[in-house]
């Protein structure tokens, strides 16, 4: 199921500009339970043009499913996780990018799926 991130997500922005590798958080509920993981800089960067999933590999077929079919519009890069509470697989579809002032680089958080 796809869901909006702003509804679920206190931050959709990070900037290497502004953030620092480990704060501040993006404080991402769980649609499902309400509870919270919270998703740094280090995190984005480390999934970044990835095609790892942290899911098995049948939650991370149908997300990626769910993906190409739904989302309005494809990102370069995401990251998958467990709700640690209810378990639901979670991915979080997001835009890196490059360039600005002085090698400025950053992601956008754009849609949330789950299981």
């Amino acid at each position: 199921m796809q869901h909006r991130i702003k509804k679920y997500s206190n931050k959709l922005s990070f900037n290497s500009h502004d953030d620092f590798d480990t704060h501040p958080v993006a404080e991402v509920n769980c649609p499902n339970c309400g509870t919270t993981t919270n998703i740094n800089f280090s995190n984005l960067r480390k999934h970044q043009d990835s095609q790892f999933s942290n899911l098995s590999d049948e939650h991370n077929e149908l997300l990626t499913r769910i993906t190409s079919d739904s989302a309005p519009e494809l990102t370069n890069s995401f990251l998958d996780y467990y709700c640690p509470n209810c378990k639901t697989g979670i991915r979080i579809l997001y835009e890196s990018w490059a360039g600005g002032r002085h090698g400025e680089h950053g992601y956008e958080l754009r849609n949330l799926l789950t299981t």
